[in-house]
Parts: structure tokens; C-alpha cells; sequence
């Protein structure tokens, strides 16, 4: 008769956490394209044919890599929205969330955004991040029922907040930026009045 053992299928959550993180670094540091599974087994301290028992290959390993971190960062950006509070606020809160999250998961951020413009991203991955973004896209709508925000795609005025936040961080991340001592609540504040009517 099989007991089940707790510690057991800790170290198996462990493993999993020891490969997701070597295939963000190693995606980071060398482009996936670069990488191979013996490598990440190296560098997560997992044998090659451990991999294999989350993963079919490298493609199926990168993308569920990224779902599992975009959703990680989805859930991040929603967190602390209640419908209660004007569409401003909420879309205030998710703007910091979104800064809060990339600020401390800075690794993750840069996968993602590797991996948001490779081909192996595929039409249901898209569909299953739309429908985790539930939250988010809910206060956009809103904001356009109500007339607050411009007449257009929630999509479209989500991308108007994110990217200027990302593409800043980045920025302020190179060496040499030209950007020093952002002053983020300002940015905020920009991407509010890009997307308000």
C-alpha cells in the first residue's frame, strides 16, 4: 500500500522551483535559442532526465515556464483591487503592482519579455493569459462604461500603462541610462492621462 509522503512531494515542488529558475536565468543570460536542457539540469542541479518528468522538451519547458510566471505576474498586478474604489485608484494600484512586481521579480520581468516575442508563444497561451487577466481588464472596462477612459480596446489602454512602466524600468536598469532617479508616481500619472477622456 502507497503512503503518501509530504516531504516526498516537497522535493519534487522544489526541483520544479530549482528548474523554472535556471531556464529564466539561463534564457537571460545566453537567449533560448542558445540554451539545452543538459544546461539548465546543470545549472537547476537536477539530472537531464529530471527534466523530463515536468517538461516533453525544451519548447514545452519554455512555455510552461512562461504561463507559470505570467500568471504569477498577472495575479501580482490585480492584487488589492476592489470594486469599491474609483476606476483611477484601482488603475493607479495596478500600475504599482505591476512596478512592485518587476522591481522584485526583475529576472521573471526579463523572461517574460524575451519570451513575449518568441514564436513558440502560441494563439492558446495568448487566449489563457486574456482569460487570467479577468481583473485588470475588468477595471478597464469599466472606466470605459462609465466614460472615464477613452472608447477603445481595454487592451489598448492596458499596453498604454504597462509599457511605458516597463520599458522605463528597463532603461533605468543599463549602466549608462539617461534616465536617473525616475520619479514613478509621475509615470503614473502620465499613463493616466494618456488613457483618461
Amino acid at each position: 500500500m502507497f503512503v503518501y509522503n509530504k516531504t516526498m512531494r516537497k522535493k519534487d515542488d522544489n526541483k520544479k522551483e530549482a528548474i523554472i529558475e535556471a531556464t529564466v536565468q539561463l534564457s537571460n543570460e545566453l537567449g533560448f535559442s542558445n540554451l539545452s536542457m543538459s544546461k539548465i539540469a546543470k545549472r537547476a542541479d537536477v539530472s537531464a532526465a529530471t527534466l523530463y518528468v515536468y517538461y516533453e522538451n525544451k519548447e514545452d519547458m519554455f512555455r510552461k515556464v512562461y504561463m507559470d510566471i505570467k500568471k504569477k505576474m498577472i495575479l501580482g498586478c490585480s492584487q488589492g483591487i476592489r470594486q469599491e474604489e474609483s476606476v483611477e485608484q484601482s488603475v493607479r494600484k495596478i500600475c504599482g503592482n505591476l512596478l512592485r512586481y518587476i522591481q522584485e521579480h526583475t529576472e521573471e520581468f526579463l523572461f517574460i519579455e524575451q519570451a513575449c516575442n518568441s514564436p513558440l508563444a502560441t494563439d492558446e497561451m495568448i487566449a489563457e493569459i486574456e482569460q487570467q487577466s479577468k481583473v485588470t481588464n475588468a477595471v478597464f472596462e469599466r472606466g470605459i462604461q462609465e466614460g472615464i477612459l477613452k472608447q477603445t480596446s481595454p487592451t489598448l489602454l492596458i499596453g498604454f500603462c504597462f509599457y511605458p512602466i516597463q520599458q522605463i524600468f528597463k532603461e533605468c536598469q543599463k549602466e549608462k541610462s539617461m534616465l536617473r532617479d525616475v520619479d514613478f508616481d509621475l509615470v503614473f500619472q502620465m499613463c493616466w492621462d494618456a488613457i483618461r477622456r
